[in-house]
This record gives structure tokens, sequence and C-alpha cells, in this order.
């Protein structure tokens, strides 16, 4: 099933409010969402499900490791580029805000180790994060349309999947 077209591109966080009273307006946080995947700068990336308002990401490598709980927020679009997150235990509230709206290029990798990446490319951007599943994950960003895996990635990559392109 494919992710909406409403949340295709690069969205930054303008803040965070968690119900313990504590705030964050200041740390920059990109999310890069694609027709099935998504990269968020934090340091993970994998598959997107969206059913109605309710969002999971369902992340295939992450670093720090995430919580064995599931990553999953109510969606409520304030219009085409806005979105408020919140966390469906309650716990935060987030403020996003579309920079880019795509349209995007994504491809999934995989080497025979079993490391695992995604490439993403809009208009004026390449994102990219690569690591291994409980491992170490690597994210970048970079400005263009590179749309290659960087040096550091390392070789041997493989398409695991079709490159999708959607606006």
């Amino acid at each position: 099933m494919s992710v909406p077209d409403a949340y295709h591109g690069l969205w930054r966080r303008q803040g965070i409010w968690r119900s313990d009273g504590s705030s964050d307006s200041t740390t920059v946080v990109l999310w890069f969402q694609s027709a099935h995947w998504h990269i968020d700068s934090r340091g993970f990336a994998g598959t997107t499900v969206v059913q109605g308002a309710r969002c999971e990401w369902h992340p295939a490598i992450a670093y720090p490791p995430l919580g064995p709980g599931i990553d999953a927020g109510t969606m409520r679009f304030d219009g085409a580029d806005t979105v408020e997150e919140t966390g469906i235990d309650g716990s935060y509230r987030e403020l996003w805000v579309r920079i880019d709206a795509g349209p995007v290029r994504a491809q999934r990798f995989a080497r025979d180790d079993g490391a695992l990446a995604w490439l993403m490319s809009g208009a004026a951007w390449t994102a990219w994060a690569h690591g291994h599943p409980g491992g170490m994950a690597h994210f970048s960003i970079a400005r263009g349309d590179a749309a290659t895996l960087p040096p550091q990635a390392g070789s041997g990559w493989r398409a695991t999947t079709p490159a999708a392109r959607r606006r």
C-alpha cells in the first residue's frame, strides 16, 4: 500500500511538545517521505504505513535503537504543507512544515552482509541512510540531485525493489 501523496516530500520539524512539559523548537529534524519509505535525520529509515489519519513508521535501521513500542501518530493536516502529529500514546505533539513537495525518487538497497540502505532525492536534495538492523545507522543529506550512495556507504549494494518516483 502506498503512502498518500499528501505525505510525500521533505519536512522540517518546527517543534515538539511532550506531555512531561518539555519542548524543543531549536533542534533541526528532517523527515524525508516517499511513496513507501522514510528517512529521518535522527538516524532511522524504513517503511511507512498510513491508514486514515494514523501514520506508522517501521524503521528497519535505527541508531540509537528505538524502543519496543510502535512509532505512530495521528496526523492532522492544516493545508497542504503543515501537519500536526500527535503520538498515539499522547506523549508528544510535533508540528511539521513541508519544505519540498517533490517529486520524490526513492530506492531501497541491500548488501550480502545484511546492511540496508535507502536513497531518496527531490529537486534540490538527496538523502541517504544505511546500516545494519540492530547496529549503527548512518544518515547524510546533500544539496542537489546526486542520487547515488556516498562512498562511505561502501560497495556491493543491490536494488531490492524497483525505483519509485512519485509526485
